[in-house]
């Protein structure tokens, strides 16, 4: 019970401690590989191997629940360590739980479970409120804190429905609920037709006071004595019974010599170091592979049982479930069984499953695990619950919500159109006054005006041209008022300046000289 109530403790650590504190209950321990485990649990090995990390530390009160000592064949090679779990003293809480709990709950319904049957063995009232506050958040941002009555109700409602626990309404003191836990699920009473059925539960299989050893009255055989070791584990009165998962307190050296060999009778569920042991299947030629998988690395353990409903709802999809690994298949199962208890319709499920494989080719599915559980069975559409794709159930009109989102993005990603190309001159604003220009007063020409410098002051050709001409001849006192031309023969046009030609000679003798 410390591993129950302890809130440090993850779900998975207990679905590993109870199947690890089976196989470790015979002399040789628990020698199976961390990939059996998994596979006899059925969880991955990863969880596996993080709930058993967990149990090999302290906990917060400094207690280790199991020890792992490594091992080596006699050649050198590895193989599976032996594990053992931590003897239990006469003070601790406990309870007894069968085995084949931690196989078919998962570690959450397994630790409500476990819950549920020592308040039975106590006798101690027990409501909903009480489990959720025993169940706890392990991951996300509300880690560390308890569950909600209305996440309990629902898990005690899995375990009903798994015939693992009974539960009387309003039977229990003061209207609580009565909670019975079961040794072996209750069996559905059979129709004629084969199907189980619905209308009436078995009664429980839990033996009640005077009943004996059997399951029930007209079963199994009738013990005339009480059998001592149903109180403590230290109780010394009654053979050691490896069934219930206890670890043997003393020591001894084993004498493999002296011991016969193992025949297929005695169980052979221990996986030795030596070679005196037959395996459980035939050999594998791969080193990945485990005693659950045949030569051709395929499931050969017990097969995978699921509901007619989940049956018939995964009928579209028949072909695909079976390639799937048992893995997949029971997170398959989980996965529609969950749908369905929120209220979608089984024949809405087979339908999308149907519609959904007519629109994907066969040869772009890799994994059909992946596929079933990531494309075939999510709720594809807004957050209204009728709606399914785009198209509501019940009417089966269009959603009006997903046709809004649907036009949403279009215009969001749609490409604006190209305005029509307008040419536009806006006049460029001066950072800078602009610098005061004049005119050459002989050929026309902008001169800068810098310096305070006289308004009519020439440009550099016409002073180089003039202060030459200067110097060489006398300026006419008198300048002419007509064009002489720039070849000298004669213009029409006005003379400007001193040179005696018009704007356009001037400018025709200046290429000229250019070139």
């Amino acid at each position: 019970m410390r591993l129950v109530a302890n809130p440090h403790y993850a779900d998975v650590a207990l679905t590993a401690y109870v199947k690890i504190g089976a196989l470790a209950s015979r002399p040789e321990g628990c020698t199976a590989a961390t990939v059996t485990i998994a596979e006899y649990v059925g969880l991955s090995k990863a969880s596996v191997e993080r709930g058993m990390t967990q149990l090999m530390r302290p906990g917060p009160d400094g207690v280790v629940e199991l020890s792992s000592t490594r091992r080596s064949l006699p050649g050198g090679c590895g193989t599976s360590a032996v594990r053992r779990t931590r003897p239990l003293s006469a003070t601790e809480r406990f309870v007894w739980i069968p085995v084949a709990a931690s196989e078919d709950l998962t570690p959450r319904q397994l630790r409500a479970y476990a819950l549920i049957a020592y308040a039975q063995a106590q006798r101690i009232p027990l409501s909903e409120s009480e489990i959720a506050g025993a169940l706890h958040h392990h991951s996300g941002r509300r880690a560390g804190q308890p569950l909600t009555t209305a996440a309990a109700g629902e898990i005690v409602d899995e375990l009903e429905a798994t015939r693992w626990i009974t539960v009387e309404r309003r039977a229990g003191v003061r209207g609580r609920h009565h909670f019975i836990a079961h040794d072996i699920p209750s069996a559905l009473p059979q129709d004629p037709c084969g199907q189980p059925s619905t209308a009436d539960v078995a009664a429980s299989s839990t033996s009640g006071p005077g009943e004996g050893s059997g399951s029930s009255a007209d079963a199994g055989s009738l013990a005339t004595k009480e059998e001592p070791r149903t109180d403590r584990p230290d109780d010394e009165r009654a053979p050691f019974s490896p069934a219930v998962g206890e670890v043997q307190v003393g020591e001894g050296v084993e004498n493999r010599g002296a011991q016969p060999p193992r025949g297929d009778g005695e169980g052979g569920l221990a996986l030795r170091a030596d070679d005196h042991q037959t395996p459980l299947t035939t050999p594998l030629t791969k080193l990945s592979g485990t005693p659950l998988t045949n030569h051709t690395g395929a499931y050969s353990g017990p097969r995978l049982t699921i509901s007619a409903q989940v049956h018939a709802v995964l009928e579209p999809v028949h072909w695909l479930y079976r390639q799937a690994s048992v893995y997949m298949q029971r997170r398959i199962a989980r996965e529609v069984g969950r749908q369905l208890r929120s209220g979608i319709d089984g024949t809405r499920l087979r339908l999308r499953l149907e519609a959904r494989a007519a629109r994907t080719f066969t040869d772009e599915i890799r994994d059909p695990g992946r596929w079933i559980l990531g494309v075939g069975l999510p709720h594809w559409g807004c957050g209204i619950f009728d709606c399914e794709a785009g198209v509501l159930w019940s009417s089966g009109r269009r959603c009006s919500v997903c046709e809004e989102i649907v036009r949403d993005r279009r215009r969001a990603t749609a490409q604006p159109e190209a305005p029509t190309p307008t040419l536009l001159v806006h006049p460029t604003p001066r950072s800078t006054p602009a610098v005061p220009r004049g005119r050459c007063p002989e050929c026309g020409c902008a001169v800068l005006v810098l310096n305070g410098a006289e308004p009519g002051r020439r440009c550099r050709p016409c002073r180089e041209e003039h202060d030459g001409m200067r110097a060489g001849r006398p300026s006419p006192a008198v300048e002419p008022t007509v064009c002489t031309g720039w070849d000298g023969s004669g213009c029409t046009r006005p003379a400007l300046g001193s040179t005696g030609l018009c704007v356009r000679c001037r400018t025709r003798e200046l290429e000229w000289a250019a070139s």
